[in-house]
């Protein structure tokens, strides 16, 4: 892969990523179904304390409200690793939620990791790791 190549790959794969942590914040599970593959992994320890086979639980999380609306979302300090046709994202995530009644802004974040595969041109997450900062 040339080093155009892989630059390419890195800004579609960190651009990817964003699309969905904002379809995940915003209930919008289409862009999960298109870019995840059905068996993928995760392992998120707020939700559970073993890991989580499966496409269809983040689906059905997603349908039902996903993860609340935060008033902003930042990916802090993004790394993308590219080989060949398997791309590796980490990054923390900084959620800010912003109060109706004028009360300072509440943070929090958490550490993500995600790997992703390219299936017949499209990039699918296969794994999604998620631990506390």
């Amino acid at each position: 892969m040339s080093t155009e190549e892989e630059d390419a790959a890195q800004g579609e794969v960190l651009a990817l990523t964003r699309r969905m942590l904002d379809a995940m914040y915003t209930a919008d599970p289409s862009v999960h179904r298109e870019h995840s593959a059905e068996d993928m992994s995760s392992y998120e320890w707020y939700i559970a304390p073993h890991r989580i086979d499966g496409l269809d639980f983040h689906l059905r999380l997603i349908e039902a409200g996903g993860n609340g609306s935060p008033g902003r979302l930042d990916m802090l300090t993004p790394r993308v690793q590219v080989y060949g046709e398997t791309a590796v994202v980490n990054y923390t995530l900084l959620k800010t939620t912003f109060s109706e009644s004028g009360s300072p802004p509440q943070f929090a974040t958490v550490n993500e990791t995600r790997v992703f595969v390219k299936m017949d041109g499209v990039w699918k997450m296969v794994h999604l790791h998620k631990s506390p900062t």
